[in-house]
């Protein structure tokens, strides 16, 4: 299930049952610090007006109907929600329903393809509006940085853009790397004595063997450039990849721990 603030209306992150995609609300920290009034008419409201939002854009995004897309992420936005929980509490889980769709044949390979390009523009369109409302100062080097990678064989592209636009709005550094540049760019002396973060989005059980064999490469480095890592996507979300030995699983980007 997809968590919201009930008053601020940010999201907050997902919870079991990840494949029940209904909304559900609670309290963020800042906003339970606050102690709103959540039987208020103006919290209930905001509750169903995020709900119909989410079904249309979902709606809009099985049509393909881009055009439709602008004025919905504009009420998302008058609603109070921030332009990046559009994206991973809208897109993203979104994404997750077009895969399973396709997984089991209800959805063709056109049809897979036509929602993420429409993803990719609304992506787009909500990224111009991210960068308007960046407010977050960059957090001190000393903090470390983010390297996302898609896991070898992995061709989607469109999760992997949402957590960096994720990280980059809570002020970290980010980097995006493939197989073929991951282990240079650990390994740049710029990045001494900072930790390193590999973030790596495995789609489907099938490129589970690249992803143990580049897990492998990593974790030969010498220890001053070895990062952590940890590894989502849709075949970590649907339970479908093993316990790596120093890999931490993420069914959802609530399981990052980041504020």
């Amino acid at each position: 299930m997809l968590k919201w603030c009930a008053h601020c209306q940010q999201f907050i992150g997902e919870m079991p049952p990840h494949a029940d995609l209904g909304i559900t609300h609670g309290l963020c920290r800042k906003c339970a610090g606050e102690k709103p009034d959540l039987l208020s008419g103006d919290e209930y409201a905001h509750a169903v007006a995020l709900r119909d939002i989410f079904q249309s854009l979902f709606s809009a995004g099985r049509r393909s109907d881009f055009d439709a897309a602008g004025p919905l992420v504009d009420d998302a936005i008058a609603a109070h929600c921030r332009p990046v929980d559009i994206l991973v509490g809208m897109i993203a889980p979104m994404l997750y329903e077009i895969g399973n769709a396709w997984e089991q044949g209800t959805l063709t390979v056109e049809g897979e393809h036509e929602f993420t390009t429409f993803a990719e523009r609304v992506i787009d369109l909500v990224e111009a509006r991210i960068k308007r409302a960046w407010s977050q100062p960059e957090r001190s080097v000393g903090d470390g940085c983010y390297f996302l990678m898609n896991a070898p064989g992995n061709t989607h592209s469109v999760g992997i853009r949402i957590l960096g636009l994720w990280l980059q709005d809570q002020g970290w550094r980010t980097r995006h790397v493939d197989d073929r540049t991951v282990l240079d760019a650990l390994s740049e002396p710029s990045l001494a004595g900072e930790s390193r973060t590999l973030l790596v989005s495995i789609a489907l059980p099938e490129q589970g063997d690249a992803v143990t064999a580049l897990v492998e490469r990593v974790q030969a480095l010498p220890a001053p450039h070895r990062p952590n890592i940890v590894l989502g996507g849709y075949a970590v979300k649907t339970g479908r990849v093993p316990p790596i030995p120093g890999v931490t699983l993420a069914p959802d980007i609530s399981a990052l721990g980041l504020d």
